[in-house]
């Protein structure tokens, strides 16, 4: 198919889409959902979130059909709407990050100490469980680093590895478990509203 018949046959699926054509919209949504996973998930590294993403811009485009017919470059308007979908979902991630590591950062300044403590485990318990995903290795190297204090030189003694290996293993170690948290982003945020209600 070249080039100026695609153009001409997602004008034609715009025109019936915007007429509340079903059908239309089906074969729209089978020509570009591939694509656009694949290039939401390039950007999230995230199944879930790629899938969530596909959807909410074939939502868009249903629920803005009555604009379609003016569109002139009907494929440029499907992938501007998932860079804006793939923008947004990425500010909102980092901004859940963000509030999560503030929050563990300055949980020790919370008043009520009971409700503190309840804070801090459940905050513990999903780092916890990052952590309990990692190789024994790394589980050491982050253990003696994050809850003991050593140095990169301290666990290279400890461990017979050079410096720069314990830095490689810890830097992949806090790197996955960033990942795991932003995959339990909205466990996370449950914990986090629980603390302003």
């Amino acid at each position: 198919m070249s080039g100026l018949n695609s153009h001409i046959d997602h004008k034609a699926l715009f025109a019936a889409v915007a007429a509340g054509d079903e059908a239309a919209f089906k074969m729209l949504f089978d020509l570009h959902r591939a694509k656009l996973f694949a290039i939401a998930f390039k950007w999230t590294r995230s199944a879930y979130a790629a899938e969530e993403i596909t959807q909410d811009v074939f939502i868009s485009i249903w629920t803005s059909r009555m604009q379609l017919p003016a569109v002139k470059d009907p494929t440029a308007y499907i992938y501007t709407i998932i860079a804006h979908k793939i923008t947004w979902y990425l500010k909102k991630d980092a901004n859940q990050l963000r509030i999560l590591r503030r929050f563990l950062h300055n949980k020790k300044h919370y008043s009520n100490e009971t409700e503190e403590r309840i804070d801090a485990d459940d905050s513990r318990k999903f780092i916890d469980n990052a952590v309990a995903q990692l190789s024994p290795q790394k589980q050491l190297i982050y253990d003696l680093n994050r809850n003991h204090g050593k140095s990169y030189e301290e666990i290279a003694d400890t461990l017979h590895l050079s410096p720069h290996t314990v830095k490689s293993h810890l830097m992949q170690a806090l790197k996955f478990i960033r990942n795991y948290l932003k995959e339990n982003a909205l466990a996370l945020a449950g914990l986090l509203l629980s603390l302003f209600r």
